[in-house]
């Protein structure tokens, strides 16, 4: 079962642990630990263990499945990986690849990861020619992320604190939480709200800092086109828009490309066509 970069951003926000080296293949499994392990996969065979990233790791096959379960010294389960035949995800996952960008692409290996306290997503690990990328769905079908296929070490995060957990819930009731990864003394959360994803991001103390939703052309206001078409950047190519919330006001942001000469720029625009 191929690793990704993707399942260690699972585990970012799922805590820290000491008592085994990185990628260790020969490693002693305390007895808390054998005990869940029996408990969750009464019908694993060919168990091999493992200490990576920090986590003690099961390798093992149950009902004809590879699969891989995540855990701490203590016995605490964190997260399973399991290899999903195509024609076995979702329908609305599959749905979502064949109507997507990406739908022309060959679907290489196709994973569930099933994490404590956070939503259960599929990647597929998609290649066209030279490019390989992971596509991060929800159950439902909602596209998380498509990210470019490497394997990397990210640091392990802190618990998700309750304090960001209640903020999300009063301020995006039903959400649900995909993600989390604590980087340069900040908090980020994927969230889906309804069907949107959303990046909420979090600073010192826990406070809530703003949130990034990326946008269609068509659901900027008129003010705003009408600023960017006025601005200096009229004849400029949108790469992207993204609009932002945060305590103090709200904002689009316009990623543009000169097609004259590949020159790259940002414009910043109020909901009310402020430029700044």
């Amino acid at each position: 079962m191929k690793k990704f970069a993707v399942l260690m951003l699972a585990l970012a926000s799922l805590g820290a642990m000491t008592g085994c080296d990185d990628d260790d293949d020969s490693v002693k499994v305390p007895a808390a630990v054998q005990d869940t392990f029996g408990r969750m996969f009464p019908g694993a065979g060919h168990v091999e263990w493992a200490g990576k990233q920090g986590y003690l790791v099961a390798e093992f096959r149950e009902g004809g499945t590879d699969m891989q379960a995540w855990f701490d010294a203590a016995g605490k389960w964190y997260m399973t990986e399991e290899d999903v035949p195509y024609a076995l995800l979702p329908q609305a996952v599959r749905t979502a690849f064949e109507s997507g960008e990406y739908a022309a692409w060959h679907v290489d290996d196709a994973d569930k990861l099933t994490r404590e306290g956070l939503e259960t997503v599929y990647v597929l690990e998609v290649e066209q020619r030279d490019a390989e990328y992971e596509l991060v769905y929800s159950e439902d079908g909602v596209l998380l992320r498509a990210v470019p296929d490497a394997d990397g070490d990210r640091d392990h995060g802190d618990m998700l604190p309750q304090a960001v957990k209640d903020f999300i819930g009063r301020k995006y009731p039903g959400a649900r939480i995909v993600d989390a990864e604590r980087e340069k003394g900040g908090l980020e959360v994927e969230i889906i709200d309804g069907r949107t994803p959303r990046e909420v991001y979090f600073g010192a103390g826990d406070a809530w800092l703003r949130t990034k939703t990326e946008v269609r052309r068509s659901e900027v206001p008129a003010a705003v086109m009408q600023a960017f078409q006025t601005s200096q950047y009229a004849g400029w190519e949108i790469d992207d828009i993204d609009h932002y919330d945060s305590p103090e006001r709200q904002w689009y942001l316009f990623e543009l490309e000169d097609p004259q000469s590949d020159r790259e720029a940002e414009l910043r625009i109020q909901a009310d066509g402020t430029i700044f």
